[in-house]
């Protein structure tokens, strides 16, 4: 398959946005992305407008190029269509998944399990990963699919920022994925729905409790902040919360 300049700029862009190595809130330099991928201007400047397109930069005339930052408002929609986007996806790969596809979710759940024994995180993040997007492919609608994929891609950089905060909680949503597939594998598409749309909607609460805290407190750390305002630095005791709770992001 032929790869043009701008789609391997655009590749590797989006690639480093989505796993934080360039962090929401970054400048990005035209003429220094020219010498590190050793191209001309066009491509990189058609790979950062496909890029704003999809929302992962901000071009702003004469003032510069960015990688978007999400605002606490905007992750709260997000993890609420993932919320429902998720239930939906399992609700129909419980009467869609194949039996292979379900085999390779089970091999991912063992390699999953194998990974935090070993506290190895990268290797747990991928799995995590992958397990998903073979969730996604048994549901048998590509459009679900995508979107999953594309909202998981937009909410990776916080994901990974905070959390797991640690390996008991990482476990602990980890073996949501052994529920998720014991009620696909006895085609309950009602169990399946609860278990997914929850598995987000604990994860997502505590940004949801922080309400609209300022971006850069989102994805850096904590800043100034008035008397009894939350900030991420409370996420840990909020996801341990939201779990012990099971409550619902959406009313």
């Amino acid at each position: 398959m032929f790869v043009t300049n701008t789609d391997r700029v655009r590749a590797e862009l989006e690639g480093r946005i989505v796993d934080g190595a360039l962090a929401p809130g970054t400048t990005l330099d035209e003429t220094l992305l020219c010498k590190m991928f050793d191209v001309s201007r066009t491509p990189v400047r058609e790979a950062l407008l496909q890029l704003s397109a999809e929302g992962y930069v901000r071009i702003v005339p004469r003032a510069g190029i960015y990688v978007v930052q999400l605002s606490a408002g905007e992750l709260r929609e997000m993890f609420e269509s993932m919320a429902y986007f998720e239930g939906l996806c399992a609700s129909l790969a419980a009467q869609r998944i194949s039996d292979s596809q379900l085999k390779k979710a089970r091999y991912l759940q063992e390699l999953g399990n194998d990974a935090l024994s070993r506290q190895d995180i990268d290797a747990y993040r991928q799995y995590d990963k992958e397990f998903h997007e073979c969730i996604y492919g048994g549901c048998g609608n590509s459009y679900l699919r995508s979107q999953l994929i594309y909202l998981r891609k937009r909410t990776r950089p916080y994901r990974r920022h905070h959390g797991p905060f640690s390996f008991e909680q990482a476990q602990s949503s980890w073996d949501d994925h052994q529920v998720l597939l014991e009620a696909l594998q006895r085609r309950d598409e009602t169990h399946a729905m609860q278990v997914a749309s929850r598995h987000v909607r604990i994860y997502a609460l505590p940004f949801i409790e922080a309400g609209e805290v300022a971006p850069e407190h989102l994805y850096f750390g904590a800043g100034p902040r008035q008397a009894g305002e939350l900030s991420v630095m409370d996420m840990p005791r909020l996801f341990l919360s939201a779990r012990q709770r099971d409550e619902s992001l959406v009313p």
